[in-house]
């Protein structure tokens, strides 16, 4: 039987518009639609929803991270064939949840959808007949191009991804003048997000050549525009750069998935409601060591790259990291965001989620996910 040395498959229609003034009614079409915004965004902008069809029902979501309960409790007309989601990585998550409990008929819950996969694969024919659009605003999470979604268990403190192929949107709308309005701290917190995405998909257990070709690319985005960018929010070109970038991670890990940086951020977020992004880029320089004796040969290009930027020939990557932080004025230590010492022993038994944990060419031991929390602290 003939070696498969590597498979890519992603569906998603990408559609990048400079304009932001683009008609969404041209897209979305006169198909009976639940259309999921943000609050904030639709303040922000509010023309965003001009001309849309009557047969779109509107949907206004406040803050990030929604609680499963809270998703499952969204009334979702069961008559409509689309659903539209326009916001951050949270609303298109909530899209896709949503599009999950449409497509399934409303008779499951979030629970038995995420759990059992087999649901949603008794759909397949159904969904031909259904669409899922995603419109981000963020350009961090890259929901847009990925099949799962965050979904969050706030009384449980428990982090659960909705995982299933039926859940790639059918487009994907990128338009970058949507992030212009985006302050500063969601935008450092996002870009570190696709830098997480980007190091994770190349350590990773599924890498490929391919994945790596896109993830090196998002990581040389990133390095060069965000300084820039946290000085300059109303830059048009770094914000074009960052959506640029945050597509390219998003082709990357949609392969891979994430690995260990994200699963030692979901205890960070769950506990002490550290922002995503954040939670999982901290640990990255110290995380790189561990990799880089499984794949010197891949990771010292990585290495190479951050030397360009932030040091030497002699640099470890967790120097030019810090480096790295420092020039976009991100904290680098847990203690900014008021972890103490005492909360790393909980951190440690939270952070063992299998579903990313184990993709990284490196297993973590107890100690080691100790001695990183520690690092960072």
């Amino acid at each position: 039987m003939k070696r498969i040395d590597f498979e890519y498959y992603n569906p998603v229609r990408v559609y990048l518009f400079l304009n932001k003034d683009i008609e969404l009614s041209v897209k979305i079409g006169m198909a009976k639609t639940f259309l999921l915004i943000s609050e904030n965004v639709l303040s922000l902008h509010p023309d965003i929803l001009n001309k849309l069809s009557e047969n779109t029902i509107i949907y206004r979501t406040q803050g990030s991270n929604p609680d499963i309960c809270d998703i499952d409790a969204i009334d979702i007309p069961q008559d409509c064939s689309q659903v539209v989601g326009i916001g951050g990585g949270s609303v298109l998550d909530t899209a896709k949840a949503c599009f999950a409990k449409l497509l399934t008929g409303g008779r499951y819950s979030l629970n038995e959808l995420i759990h059992d996969s087999r649901i949603s694969e008794d759909h397949r024919t159904k969904r031909f007949h259904m669409n899922l659009i995603l419109i981000p605003t963020t350009f961090g999470t890259s929901s847009e191009l990925t099949k799962w979604g965050t979904i969050w268990d706030w009384k449980g403190y428990k982090k659960y991804s909705i995982n299933h192929e039926l859940l790639y949107a059918d487009m994907a709308l990128i338009i970058p003048g949507l992030s212009h309005t985006v302050p500063r701290d969601v935008t450092a917190s996002t870009a570190l997000d696709v830098m997480s995405h980007a190091l994770e998909s190349i350590w990773n257990k599924k890498n490929n050549y391919i994945t790596r070709i896109y993830a090196i690319e998002a990581i040389k985005i990133v390095l060069e525009i965000l300084p820039k960018l946290i000085k300059d929010l109303n830059s048009r070109e770094y914000r074009l750069k960052q959506a640029k970038a945050s597509i390219l991670a998003g082709w990357a890990f949609s392969q891979t998935q994430t690995a260990s940086a994200h699963a030692l951020s979901y205890p960070l977020t769950l506990f002490h409601n550290i922002p995503h992004g954040y939670a999982c880029g901290l640990s990255l320089g110290a995380m790189f060591k561990y990799n880089h004796s499984k794949n010197a040969v891949v990771l010292d290009e990585v290495l190479a790259i951050f030397r360009e930027k932030y040091g030497d020939l002699k640099s470890t990557f967790e120097e030019c990291f810090q480096r790295f932080l420092a020039d976009c004025k991100i904290p680098s230590r847990l203690r900014s965001f008021g972890v103490k010492e005492t909360d790393i022993s909980q951190l440690v038994a939270n952070a063992f989620s299998p579903e990313r944990f184990n993709n990284m060419i490196y297993t973590l031991s107890k100690d080691e996910v100790k001695n990183i929390y520690e690092i960072i602290l």
